[in-house]
């Protein structure tokens, strides 16, 4: 018997895409070889004042 010890950020969204082996610890083939890349935005412009202007109008 094996202890299976699943990481938490590998089941977010549902998926829960998990490798079964003995003593692996990881996801499965496809998605060892995915990268991210994250940078920091200069101004987030989230356009939630456009959304309430437009509500106000339709009401008038």
């Amino acid at each position: 018997m094996t202890r299976v010890c699943p990481k938490p950020t590998h089941m977010i969204g549902g998926y829960a895409q998990l490798a079964y082996g003995f003593n692996y610890y990881g996801t499965v083939g496809s998605n060892r070889d995915e990268f991210i890349m994250i940078r920091k935005m200069k101004n987030i412009n989230w356009l939630d004042d456009e959304d309430r202007d437009q509500v106000q109008e339709a009401k008038k």
